[in-house]
């Protein structure tokens, strides 16, 4: 009996394998049995000698005979004799068994499993065309609805049946129902869930990324290393473009020269953390993805030796080869994107969110300066953040990137002050001041500790920045805290206060806000709250005049905005860069389509410096005026109090970066000529230009000002 089951066991696993393996070796194994039991029966017809014949006085034919019987077993009552109605019996019972039984329960079994795999995910479609999302999260929904938008404006949804392909690790089902709650059924219908992994090539193949119109990687919530996964499956997807774009035959790269699809791809990636955000934004690490390796040139070598006896396809190959480099020499456009650095811009740079629901009226944020602020003014910006949370990071380093005014030029004293209030502000800023080390031996700073004042100390910066941070380490509802918030906004204090709560839990930010002194209900720009999901409770809260002040910010739902304003107003600037002269005294027009061609070629890094500038535009239109003067080329003085103003957003921006100044042995070197300024730069992170603006020579002054000068029409919607 053992050996019995020894002999049988191996056959058996290999039939259930097939038996629950996918379609076509189920019915692969169906005809196997079929045509097993049929050529058993006609041996065994053959060497009984049985006649089987249905039909009189017609030949014997001993297939016929088998396969009339196997397929119907109503034929027996036409056979006579008892050997042959018993052998009839056998292949009728064995037909009905195998064509009737087995046969529909397989079929039956193809559609259950096709069903079943359409709600699990799992099933793989020929996309063209399509907006790839991959990873599932509460800001899809909001990224779907601006999709559909620009895709009905486009015209392009009457002609396509799908638009949105999700690929996702979550339950199917889940993410479906979740999508049909907040989506109208003509989006719902036109989207497509798949079930895959981002850090799968195997999944992400089916996404057919390389005919689609843009990548969002958002990664799956709540995951421990959403960062190195997404790092992971962009140079995954890059890989894949890549071998896809490789070209077998002459006729393939002809093919891929014409398809209109090929080439770059829009990878838009969501970076949880802020700190690997910022190292995409201070290094060119991105490259690594982007570029041809020489092994990818592998198949034009093959090809061309393949046709060197052939002289007219050899000429065919090498004009080819010029327009295939210059398509697929970069394949992803890497766009990286972070929540909390988006919601700081929403808030402080653009001061609307918009929530794309038809119906919904927009939130409109009072901007930290209010009005503005001229060069004339006696108030300074006071931004103060309840929370060290990554939120409350983003907002003070959005403010210091922008919060740079005029008055400052006149009288130093007037900074723009970033204060925290944090039961653990010490430890918190302790962090902080080792990822921005740069910016905080530049900075004045304090620590305030209203638990231990023996514990407070103070740090005066070089007197190269414009902003000054205060840490104050205690709760927000204490009495010593409650007493700075109230000082804050007395009479004699000539700041302009913005409060943002931002705790990580909203009932806690929301219980904050309600219960702040009731001067800073009346004096404070606005109170600004930050809520995770909905911001219905503060909508309805502010209807009170009290709270008139409180705003919502931060909802996962609505957050990233795919046409971005700032990138139009970039390109501006990079243009003026590149392509104006400080010394050119006359108007030169802004080209936007050689713009946009220059922005191409731009790495992350320099991209980012330019969109930073951007960002601090409305702020300047404020300060200098929201129309351009009339005099603008001749006033020299207005330009040279707007170039300093620029000057020290600059500084700013590098000292974030983690630019620190160069000391004077390395001026040094660099005056000599011992050392190249771009090599200390790259090298040692220092930069020659991080100096005071009356101590930079008059060339590197002519960029601050060529650059203010065009401020107003780097602003205008249309090009010039």
């Amino acid at each position: 009996m053992k050996r019995l089951k020894e002999l049988f066991r191996y056959p058996v696993i290999g039939i259930d394998r097939i038996l629950s393996s996918g379609i076509r070796w189920q019915l692969l194994f169906l005809v196997v049995v079929i045509a097993f039991f049929i050529l058993l029966f006609i041996v065994i017809e053959w060497v009984t000698g049985c006649t089987l014949t249905i039909k009189e006085n017609e030949p014997r034919n001993i297939l016929l005979d088998v396969y009339y019987h196997f397929a119907d077993p109503g034929n027996q009552y036409v056979v006579e004799g008892t050997g042959n109605r018993v052998l009839t019996l056998f292949i009728s019972i064995t037909g009905s068994v195998l064509m009737g039984g087995l046969l529909i329960s397989i079929f039956s079994n193809i559609i259950d499993r096709r069903v079943e795999r359409a709600r699990e995910g799992q099933i793989s479609y020929k996309f063209k065309n399509h907006y790839v999302i991959i990873g599932f999260d509460k800001m899809a929904i909001g990224l779907i609805k601006q999709l559909y938008r620009m895709a009905q404006s486009d015209n392009r949804v009457k002609d396509i049946p799908y638009l949105f392909v999700i690929q996702t690790t979550s339950e199917v089902e889940t993410v479906r129902h979740e999508l049909l709650s907040k989506l109208d059924d003509e989006i719902d219908r036109r989207t497509i869930i798949l079930h895959g992994g981002r850090d799968s090539r195997e999944d992400l193949e089916t996404l057919h990324l390389s005919d689609c119109q843009e990548i969002f990687l958002l990664g799956e919530e709540g995951e421990t290393d959403h960062d190195s996964v997404n790092i992971e499956s962009v140079t995954l997807i890059n890989r894949i473009l890549r071998n896809h774009y490789t070209p077998k035959t002459l006729s393939g790269l002809k093919r891929l020269v014409s398809d209109e699809l090929a080439g770059c791809k829009r990878c838009h990636v969501l970076f949880e953390a802020q700190s690997t955000f910022a190292v995409f934004q201070r290094n060119n690490v991105e490259t690594v993805f982007k570029k041809r390796t020489d092994t990818d040139n592998l198949w034009y070598t093959t090809m061309r030796n393949s046709l060197k006896d052939n002289q007219s396809d050899l000429a065919q190959l090498e004009s080819l080869k010029t327009e295939y480099d210059k398509r697929t020499e970069k394949l992803i456009d890497f766009l990286p994107f972070n929540f909390y650095e988006t919601w700081a811009e929403k808030v402080l740079v653009w001061g609307k969110y918009d929530p794309h629901n038809d119906g919904v009226a927009p939130i409109v944020y009072t901007p930290l300066d209010g009005e503005g602020i001229d060069y004339e003014s006696n108030r300074h910006v006071h931004l103060v953040i309840v929370g060290m949370t990554s939120m409350g990071v983003a907002l003070a380093m959005k403010a210091a990137h922008i919060a740079h005014y005029p008055n400052f030029v006149r009288d130093p004293k007037l900074k723009t002050r970033i204060t925290f209030i944090d039961l653990n502000a010490d430890t918190e800023f302790d962090m902080l001041r080792g990822r921005y080390s740069a910016l905080f031996e530049q900075c004045d700073y304090r620590v305030v500790d209203t638990l231990d004042d023996s514990r407070s100390y103070e740090h005066k910066g070089t007197g190269l920045s414009d902003i000054e941070f205060e840490f104050v380490k205690g709760a927000v509802e204490s009495r010593l805290v409650q007493k700075l918030l109230e000082s804050w906004t007395s009479a004699e204090n000539r700041s302009l206060l913005t409060i943002a709560i931002c705790f990580e839990v909203p009932q806690k930010s929301i219980a904050t806000a309600l219960y702040m002194p009731q001067e800073v209900y009346k004096r404070a720009l606005s109170i600004l709250v930050r809520q995770n999901v909905s911001c219905s409770t503060i909508e309805l809260v502010r209807q009170a005049r009290q709270y008139n002040g409180l705003r919502a910010f931060g909802m996962l739902d609505e957050c990233y905005d795919i046409d971005d304003n700032s990138l139009f107003q970039a390109k501006r600037v990079n243009f003026i860069y590149n392509k104006i002269k400080p010394e050119k005294k006359e108007w030169v027009p802004l080209d936007d389509t050689q713009a946009d061609e220059l922005w191409k070629s731009l790495t992350t890094v320099y991209r980012w410096s330019n969109i930073y500038n951007a960002h601090s535009i409305p702020t300047k239109l404020r300060s200098f005026g929201l129309e351009e003067p009339e005099n603008l080329l001749a006033d020299k003085d207005l330009l040279e109090k707007m170039a300093q103003v620029e000057h020290n957003r600059w500084v700013m921006e590098r000292l974030i970066q983690g630019y620190r100044p160069t000391t004077p042995e390395e001026n040094q070197l660099i005056k000599s000529g011992k050392r190249n300024k771009k090599e200390i730069e790259n090298s040692c992170f220092a930069h020659i230009y991080l100096k005071p603006y009356a101590q930079l020579d008059e060339e590197i002054k002519d960029n601050d000002r060529m650059i203010m000068k065009y401020l107003w029409r780097i602003n205008k919607p249309l090009a010039e």
